[in-house]
């Protein structure tokens, strides 16, 4: 007996030991992977811009990233989705293919992210949260950066939620925007996940599976449209929607020269209570829940351009497709990139980038 004591206490030493070292392994690995990162962008915008910072909007210290090697060229304002979604530490994954040719803004949005924790105090309610409060932080910020790098307009370019304050303030300010850029353009959440749901269950079908669960969140949804249900219900239909390239956005923050505490906070607080998040910036989610870009004219006065992945089923690429025929602009075009979904930035940031040069440059020419 002793000696199988003595055995058991050895394995779980070694065991214990191994558990320590590769602990150890992974903190190194980060430290180095993260001090590279770091190094490999002070070298690329020594003779630009790259700076992270809070400026005034609308009487709150707002965060904002800013890279670019040449300080001087056109600017892309980028917003991010959710509501309340924050992945500004995250955006040089793509943004480094772009920063050759244009400075590049990304911006924590009011009620969330770093910009949340900076005004915790005078505001930990988002009492002043709204999608038009949204909108003036936006056209204020687009000020900014004209002012800041010299330019008359600027690209705006918004992912998921932010499509929805993107295309709204195009249309509103489009002697301020030189281009528009949609990633995943939301049309209408409501249309999106039926559209889904009625797709899953057809591929359901097709495999003999049982869908009663799935019918049932459908019809929970269905009854009590709302944040909660659309989860519930996602998490049945995405098993028939897989994506073979996902954006792996984990380890881009975990490798990020920009993360920090206050993003980290944010992170696990979207992975908390959802019923506690969604009222934390409910204007929001109550708006994005009844939005319909239909609703708004389907005249655009500057040119238009929207990325998508052929796997997304949060906003539908074919959904987005229908939009992009029915839409009008001086220019537009749609590019559509294989074996992504809904990050499709994030995930093929190269192919990404590619596109939305060739766009820009078109308008240049």
């Amino acid at each position: 007996m002793k000696t199988k004591r003595n055995i058991s206490l050895k394995i779980a030493k070694v065991i214990g030991i191994i558990i320590a070292v590769l602990i150890v392994l992974c903190l190194l690995a980060t430290v180095v992977f993260r001090g590279l990162n770091y190094i490999n962008h002070k070298i690329l915008y020594k003779n630009g811009v790259n700076e992270t910072t809070y400026i005034d909007i609308n009487g709150q210290e707002q965060y904002v990233m800013m890279m670019g090697q040449d300080a001087t060229n056109p600017v892309i304002i980028y917003l991010h989705g959710g509501p309340a979604g924050p992945d500004t530490f995250m955006t040089y994954c793509f943004s480094d293919y772009l920063t050759d040719e244009y400075t590049f803004i990304g911006w924590d949005q009011r009620g969330c992210g770093r910009t949340y924790y900076k005004n915790i105090k005078e505001d930990p309610n988002n009492e002043t949260v709204s999608f038009n409060q949204a909108l003036d932080d936006l056209d204020e910020l687009v000020n900014y950066a004209c002012d800041r790098f010299g330019q008359d307009k600027v690209i705006i370019m918004g992912h998921s939620y932010g499509t929805t304050l993107g295309s709204t303030y195009v249309k509103q300010h489009p002697k301020k925007v030189q281009a528009y850029i949609g990633i995943g353009q939301l049309v209408s959440i409501e249309d999106a996940d039926i559209y889904s749901y009625h797709d899953a269950i057809a591929r359901a079908q097709l495999v003999g599976d049982d869908t009663t669960e799935m019918d049932n969140a459908f019809k929970d949804f269905c009854d009590n449209p709302g944040i909660p249900t659309l989860i519930a219900l996602r998490g049945y239909t995405s098993k028939y929607h897989p994506v073979e390239n996902e954006s792996g956005q984990v380890g881009l923050a975990w490798f990020s020269p920009y993360t920090n505490i206050d993003d980290l906070k944010w992170f696990s607080k979207q992975l908390g209570d959802v019923d506690s998040f969604v009222e934390l910036n409910k204007p929001l989610y109550d708006t994005i829940m009844t939005f319909s870009v239909y609703d708004d004219s389907l005249d655009y006065e500057v040119p238009v351009c929207f990325v998508s992945g052929a796997d997304d089923w949060v906003c539908p690429t074919d959904k987005t497709a229908e939009y992009y025929e029915a839409i009008t602009a001086p220019q537009k075009k749609m590019y559509v990139i294989d074996k992504c979904g809904h990050d499709v930035h994030f995930a093929s940031p190269e192919e990404f980038d590619a596109d939305v040069k060739e766009f820009l440059d078109s308008i240049e020419e």
